[in-house]
């Protein structure tokens, strides 16, 4: 069977070695000149054409043209209606079906290693999460078999512990209520994992189909009859398969939404405030998440020294200006001086931001649609690249009318 996978960053490759692996034909299509261009640092060198997307829905129009509008756009809510009506809720916590997610990962990440020859992910210290909340170190105490039991490696530390681990903290160990410690790191560089899956791909007949932008999925009799693309050229053309997966990140929601299918979204407004470390040994050597102050701090090394990334991502309206927000960034810093006090220098301290859509519950959208031949492997603002493993194979086991292999919040099954 032909599938087409529209969209060739890290979810789409590994739905197309995965796809290839069950016996189907699949054409992997993405405007970029690279395949996982973004994961390997080539999504800006690219220059790629603009992404295309399908035209506005239908509005009412004035004389001849108000009914047909008004019938497209009640026929458009009702189909969206329809399409909310076959996703079922979360059974548990999303929290609990991303730990799935990440132990299902690793289990396929591990045996892809062993089957192909996969390089070994490079040396990570880990990433230890502290908590300075007491009543929210409890919390994690207390659901710690229940992690476990869906699959969680992260291992519990006391005060002490977290100290011996990272010495850094020493400065703030009467506030340390604990910490927990993860022995990989979920959110390092993905670029070798992305070199190595694009050439398992290439090598077992995947064809990719670069700088061709999405413009629309058309639908007939319902189903996806073709996909409308434009190549570098802008020229137009089509291309029809048996069955396609939307794996387009957050523009996969437009083209989801002319179909009338549902993908809820909101904003975030992700902050990146890098400090030029000052004090190495007051500084921290191994990745960190702070419960309480929301943040995710790693170390970086260059030849002009040593700096802190901090990043912190906070909800947004749509409409909100992309403005900077100062109160957030003078927050983030007083953070850090208060965490590791003496280590950097805030004066020379830089903020960038960016907005991002993500899911509306934070959780993957993989699965079934309303049209029989359309399915989603979609996960903006999910964190960890090596959910893809996961996630690629599950919905190309959907696609092949196969179970997938463990329990997750799958759309329509």
């Amino acid at each position: 069977m032909r599938v087409i996978v529209l969209g060739a960053g890290l979810l789409g490759v590994t739905t197309a070695y995965y796809l290839q692996q069950l016996g189907h034909e699949v054409i992997v299509v993405d405007r970029h000149a690279t395949p996982a261009a973004k994961a390997r640092g080539r999504a800006v060198a690219d220059a790629a054409p603009p992404q295309s997307v399908p035209p506005e829905a239908p509005r009412a129009r004035r004389g001849n043209g108000l009914w047909a509008g008004l019938r497209a756009t009640v026929r458009q809510g009702f189909t969206r209606l329809l399409d909310r009506t076959s996703v079922a809720p979360p059974r548990s916590a999303p929290i609990d079906h991303l730990v799935r997610l990440a132990a299902y990962s690793r289990k396929n990440a591990r045996a892809l290693r062993e089957e192909t020859g996969l390089p070994q992910r490079p040396r990570s210290d880990g990433l230890l999460t502290i908590y300075t909340d007491t009543r929210a170190f409890e919390a994690r105490m207390a659901g710690a078999s229940r992690w476990s039991e869906l699959g969680c490696e992260d291992h519990l530390l006391s005060a002490d512990e977290a100290v011996f681990k990272e010495q850094a903290l020493a400065a703030i160990r009467a506030r340390l209520a604990g910490a927990s410690f993860s022995p990989e790191d979920p959110a390092r560089d993905p670029a070798q994992f992305a070199e190595y899956l694009v050439f398992l791909c290439r090598a077992a007949g995947v064809r990719f189909m670069m700088k061709h932008a999405v413009v629309a999925l058309k639908e007939r009799d319902g189903r996806v009859d073709h996909v409308e693309l434009l190549d570098e050229n802008g020229q137009a053309l089509l291309l029809r398969g048996r069955s396609y997966v939307l794996a387009l990140g957050a523009s996969s929601a437009v083209h989801a939404e002319h179909l009338g299918i549902d993908m809820p979204m909101r904003f975030v407004r992700e902050y990146i405030v890098t400090i030029p470390v000052k004090d190495p040994a007051r500084a921290p050597s191994i990745s960190l998440r702070d419960r309480q102050g929301r943040l995710r701090i790693s170390r970086e090394s260059d030849p002009d020294g040593d700096r802190l990334r901090v990043c912190c991502t906070v909800h947004v309206n749509h409409d909100e200006e992309s403005e900077p927000d100062s109160d957030r960034y003078d927050a983030i810093l007083r953070r850090i001086e208060l965490l590791f006090p003496g280590a950097t220098d805030p004066t020379r301290a830089s903020l960038d931001t960016a907005m991002h859509a993500v899911s509306g519950n934070r959780l993957p959208m993989i699965g079934k649609t309303r049209l029989p031949n359309l399915f989603l492997n979609t996960a903006p603002g999910t964190p960890g690249w090596t959910h893809a493993y996961g996630a690629g194979k599950s919905v190309a086991r959907i696609v092949s009318g196969l179970r997938p292999e463990f329990d997750f919040a799958f759309r329509g099954l």
